[in-house]
């Protein structure tokens, strides 16, 4: 039997911080408590409300607390006085669990919720309580209790119906016509939907009698099209591959980037010809649709009212004349009213994706010649030895049976704790290590976690078709890791005066509180797939491997010494020792006449070392001889994984016996000492690797461009020497050439004035010039970086594709940060305005701004993976 005295003391520091709500009750003669969150509204959460129900059946009388807001209880108080506190709300019939349910429940009446349920289902759509009551649209991929199972299932097959739907959509076809028969008198055509496929045209060809010898010849004389406008700027001499690479580019388009494009087809700046209209479906960044826009009245109205183009009070706005306000600026922006909305071009960089001469492999679908019997027997053995290599070992996702965001929590991190301890088994610890050179940037239990359940290379459902056009396969089952959930609770503190940066007393000498939001960190479960669950565009190679290349080994290497906190030097160690760090001269030895990749390995190893355990031999934090050996190779090992080198001879059977007897929170402290020090090893190898091929590429460059320069200073008289054969011309002489330069980061311009502005509205201090261009290129230079280690890994067909990626990216940053700049500085922060003067209705319009543009600064963060 539980007192109230010992219920309170262990939920005493919840009262105190008045964060969370604690409900206390009794049953029979023993006390009980529980805690609850409220919704950012100041609601119940759906479950919550679900037990709070439980909890006032098992006894009516129950009271729900808080430390802040109810009476008779604070955070300065002792044991004693909370317990008081709480018998005093419980005796006397405060805070009622039935009056907190019915105060805080955003349900609407049981009858009216009913009726427009039966209405929803009438016209046989699914029924939200939460859409009904809020307008939001509910989010299809999470299941929030204001839905019944059986609504939540119709929405997920109307949005099934729907995607169908647009699958079936025909975005565009064609009637090809045999030109020579048409000629003859003799007509043969038939319609072909794009996108389509080699095989589909071949059957066409052959049924209308395109066989390349007698008739050769064709053209298209009718098209039809689902997209406003399109068919119209098409001719009848089109080609066919073209049509098929814009119809897939339309078919990847979202909703509103169709919008979009139709909009941009009769802005018709760029619809030319088919080559431009291709660009142009790429291109949809270089402009901005206002679909909310219908006329020059309207733009009036969204300039004043919603971007604050003009301050102008509330009683002049109603004679203030907007038609003519928003004809003028579509005048100035050069932009056009349209049935989606206004549009206009806002000068971003339009690149050339496609240049008119080479349509990219997968896109193209006329009929080749047959290939000859054994070539095609070859080309098919070729494929199926690829696709038997690239194999992945099944994915096994571990299944939740818990319904309750929390439950989950719970379940997941039980199932973490087990696989822990799994771990410490030699094969399983090695995998968990390989998983880790994969992953070495995520949280320790999600690497853990994504081993368990065998994942590869794991993104998101949305993340795969977004930035990787790859799609989840039916049927899979998702990989379950943990992502942040932060939530936000109201909390009264001592306002703090912005000069003096001290409380702020009232005239009776008490501090004068305000009311704040506190963040509180919290997680929850999320679904991710692994490649091998998916299908579609392959991707580039991840990593790269080192090889025995010399110039390559002395590149890493150095990148190594780079990375070494000691000194490293080679010198003759006896007793078969490969290396060893020496932490009191601060070097490390590395055996000599070893091979490279063994000097490559031995020198990660002794690098983790020094990493790890330069500290006082008699310091207690100082692991024993066993653990630093383990943390040593566990972390070699995963580096040695990152970058393709050979780990055959590595062993970990010793690890079942360290691991024996430990706590789990000293195994997992050590697995996260692992997981950290490997991860900040391969960044700084990487950025010094980077570092010395840039330096390395600019020096040959140098060098390759001198003789060029020397000979052009030759006096004429030795350029009017006798001129060889080119069989017999020195071979110093074309090696003189020099090769083309390494492309320079691709800068766009930054605005400073509106860098500058936006400083000087939300801080005394001074804006330093130059910084926000600093900033700038700080990004577009680690992209570069990026682009310039993933041309070392692909083919050089693809290192055009890449710049020209490297481009977009810079340019997009450009403008949202000029974007960004702009929004800072349209309303002071309080700091600068002062209290009186805070115009509160700007700033949260400011607010929404800033939130729109961060996103779409994630969104160009984001791009660098396409690289």
């Amino acid at each position: 039997m539980a007192s109230l005295r010992d219920t309170v003391k262990d939920y005493q520091e919840e009262l105190r911080d008045g964060i969370a709500w604690v409900a206390f009750w009794k049953t029979g003669r023993s006390w009980n408590a529980e805690y609850f969150h409220l919704e950012m509204s100041d609601y119940i959460y759906p479950e919550d409300r679900s037990r709070m129900e439980e909890i006032k059946q098992a006894d009516p009388a129950a009271v729900v607390v808080n430390g802040y807001y109810s009476g008779y209880l604070g955070e300065d108080m002792n044991l004693d006085e909370l317990t008081a506190g709480v018998r005093r709300h419980y005796e006397n019939g405060y805070s009622n669990i039935g009056e907190f349910i019915e105060a805080h429940d955003d349900r609407l009446p049981p009858e009216l919720i009913e009726e427009a349920r039966a209405a929803a289902h009438a016209a046989g759509l699914p029924f939200s309580e939460k859409a009904y009551r809020d307008g939001e649209e509910p989010d299809p991929y999470i299941f929030d209790g204001s839905m019944s199972m059986e609504d939540y299932e119709l929405m997920h097959r109307m949005i099934e119906n729907e995607r169908s739907e647009r699958m079936v959509e025909t975005i565009l076809s064609g009637y090809l016509s045999n030109l020579g028969k048409y000629t003859e008198g003799r007509p043969a055509g038939e319609w072909v939907s794009f996108p389509t496929t080699a095989e589909h045209l071949k059957e066409v060809f052959d049924r209308i009698g395109i066989d390349g010898k007698n008739y050769g010849e064709l053209h298209i004389t009718e098209y039809q099209s689902s997209i406003a406008g399109l068919a119209g700027k098409l001719t009848e001499l089109e080609s066919l591959d073209e049509l098929n690479y814009l119809s897939e580019l339309l078919k990847m388009q979202f909703d509103d980037d169709r919008e979009k494009f139709v909009a941009a087809m009769e802005y018709g700046d760029h619809t030319r010809d088919l080559q431009d209209i291709i660009n142009l479906a790429q291109n949809l960044d270089c402009y901005w649709l206002y679909p909310s826009v219908q006329s020059e009245e309207d733009y009036g109205h969204y300039l004043i009212e919603e971007l604050d183009e003009l301050e102008l009070p509330e009683e002049a706005k109603k004679y203030f004349m907007y038609e003519e306000y928003g004809r003028d600026a579509a005048i100035n922006d050069g932009g056009s009213f349209t049935e989606q909305g206004y549009i206009y071009n806002n000068r971003n960089t339009f690149t050339q994706w496609y240049d008119g001469r080479d349509v990219p492999e997968e896109y193209r679908v006329t009929p080749q010649p047959p290939v000859q019997e054994k070539e095609q027997a070859d080309l098919d053995a070729s494929a199926a030895i690829q696709t038997a290599a690239t194999e992945q070992p099944p994915v096994l996702p571990i299944i939740l049976s818990s319904e309750k965001p929390a439950d989950k929590m719970k379940e997941i991190t039980d199932r973490l704790e087990q696989g822990i301890l799994g771990l410490y088994e030699s094969d399983r610890y090695a995998d968990y290590l390989r998983t880790m050179s994969k992953f070495h940037d995520y949280s320790l239990n999600n690497t853990i976690l994504i081993a368990m359940q065998g994942g590869n290379l794991v993104k998101g459902y949305k993340q795969w078709e977004k930035e990787f056009d790859r799609h989840v396969k039916p049927g899979e089952k998702a990989i379950k890791i943990l992502a942040p959930s932060p939530f936000t609770v109201k909390k009264q503190v001592e306002k703090i005066d912005p000069d003096t940066q001290k409380p702020v007393f009232d005239k009776d000498g008490k501090p004068v509180t305000e009311e704040k939001e506190i963040k509180i960190p919290a997680f929850r479960v999320v679904s991710v797939f692994d490649i091998s669950q998916t299908e579609g565009k392959e991707l580039p190679a991840l990593t790269y491997e080192l090889t025995g290349n010399v110039e390559q080994y002395k590149d890493f290497f150095a990148a190594l010494e780079k990375t070494s906190p000691f000194a490293m030097g080679f010198e003759a160690l006896s007793g078969g020792v490969k290396g060893r760090c020496n932490y009191e001269e601060k070097r490390i030895f590395i055996n000599e006449g070893m091979d490279e990749l063994q000097n490559i390995k031995t020198a990660i190893h002794e690098i983790a070392h020094a990493t790890l355990h330069d500290t006082a031999l008699a310091m207690p934090e100082r692991p024993d001889r066993r653990t630093r050996e383990v943390q040593a190779e566990s972390v070699a090992y995963a580096v040695c994984q990152h970058y393709g080198l050979d780990t055959s001879d590595y062993s970990f059977g010793y690890i079942a016996g360290w691991s024996s007897g430990k706590e789990l929170a000293e195994l997992k402290g050590s697995l996260e000492t692992i997981r950290s020090t490997a991860a900040n090893l391969i960044d700084t190898i990487d950025g010094h690797f980077a570092e010395i091929q840039k330096a390395q590429d600019k020096e040959q460059t140098t060098e390759q461009a001198q003789p060029a320069q020397e000979a052009a200073k030759q006096p004429e008289t030795k350029a009017a020497a006798p001129e060889l054969p080119e069989e017999t011309a020195p071979v110093q002489e074309k090696e003189a050439q020099p090769e083309q330069a390494a492309p320079a980061a691709p800068y766009y311009t930054i605005n400073e004035a509106a860098a500058k502005r936006a400083k000087d509205m939300n801080s005394f201090s001074d804006y330093k010039q130059g910084s926000a261009t600093a900033e700038y290129r700080h990004y577009v230079d680690e992209a570069v970086q990026l682009a310039e280690r993933q041309k070392q890994r692909v083919d050089p067909m693809y290192h055009e594709k890449i710049d020209s990626l490297l481009d977009t990216y810079a340019r997009k940053l450009a403008a949202n940060m000029n974007k960004g700049y702009e929004i800072d500085a349209r309303v002071p922060s309080i700091l600068i305005a002062g209290g009186s003067n805070f115009p509160t209705r700007k700033k949260e319009k400011q607010n929404a701004a800033r939130d729109s543009n961060y996103r779409e600064w994630q969104d160009i963060q984001g791009q660098r993976y396409s690289l």
